[in-house]
């Protein structure tokens, strides 16, 4: 039996797999660049747990910072504590959405979710990436940007009173009150800002912010590839798509695909 597991930042998903999905289990998130290893240590026991049952002969794990060997053998090295005498793969959760979302298609490829993260896919593998740099430098399209954008507006009284009131009621932070934004791991709470937005999109405002969010992540990521073609992966991608597509019309790029959990494509990919 085969262990699938796509692991955000936000949150992950384990699925075992033989011949079909037997179980999925879902757990925390791991971030090597966010987290303490032990955060993964601890998902793992838990998770080791769950499967006692079962032998399991291989884990293919797809992870956010999987982008050196540093953190593929950290990940890799804290399974194979607790999975001795098992095959174990790690590879980036970017690979995992191109794989995922195109088989054997050939396009852009960008995860949408807490963060961000795109590459051009020649069917079998990446061939080039723009370095998302992180929420602190990048991260252009994620809920990350768009939480922030939202955030200056709301701080900076350029929302209307009924949005500035309802956002306060709802998230306890204040014009006067906004210290909560600048405590570690903040950038989670910011980029969780994303479902408010998505509530109040009809809001003239919070519309047009949306748009400008969109057409820079166009600008500074998707429009420096070479396609036309765009799959996207995440939570941003799905529940915007309707937006994303409005701009992307614009840029004369096609979205050809978007699926807001690549868990059950992955084992699809794998195993089906």
């Amino acid at each position: 039996m085969k262990i699938i597991a796509d692991v955000g930042g936000t949150r992950g998903r384990w699925v075992l797999v033989d011949k079909k999905i037997i179980r999925t289990v879902k757990t925390a998130g791991f971030n090597p660049y966010s987290y303490k290893s032990s955060s993964l240590e601890d998902i793992i026991i838990s998770l080791k747990s769950s499967f006692s049952k079962y032998k399991i002969d291989e884990i293919i794990y797809y992870g956010a910072g999987i982008n050196n060997k540093e953190t593929s053998d950290l990940v890799e090295g804290l399974l194979r504590n607790h999975f001795k005498n098992t095959q174990i793969d790690v590879f980036s959760d970017l690979l995992g959405s191109c794989r995922a979302l195109c088989k054997n298609e050939k396009g852009i490829v960008s995860i949408l979710g807490t963060g961000s993260n795109s590459c051009y896919y020649d069917g079998n593998e990446i061939n080039m990436q723009i370095n998302s740099l992180g929420y602190l430098l990048g991260d252009e399209g994620s809920g990350y940007a768009l939480g922030r954008s939202f955030l200056k507006k709301f701080l900076r009284n350029e929302l209307n009173d009924k949005i500035s009131r309802n956002f306060e009621d709802t998230y306890q932070i204040g014009k006067n009150n906004y210290r909560v934004l600048y405590e570690k791991n903040s950038n989670k709470l910011i980029s969780k800002l994303a479902e408010f937005i998505n509530e109040n999109k009809d809001d003239k405002i919070i519309n047009k912010l949306i748009s400008d969010h969109f057409n820079n992540y166009f600008d500074e990521i998707i429009c420096k590839y070479n396609s036309k073609n765009l799959y996207l992966s995440g939570s941003i991608a799905y529940f915007f798509q309707n937006e994303i597509k409005n701009i992307s019309q614009l840029y004369n790029i096609n979205v050809v695909k978007v699926i807001k959990d690549p868990i059950n494509h992955l084992a699809d990919f794998h195993v089906i």
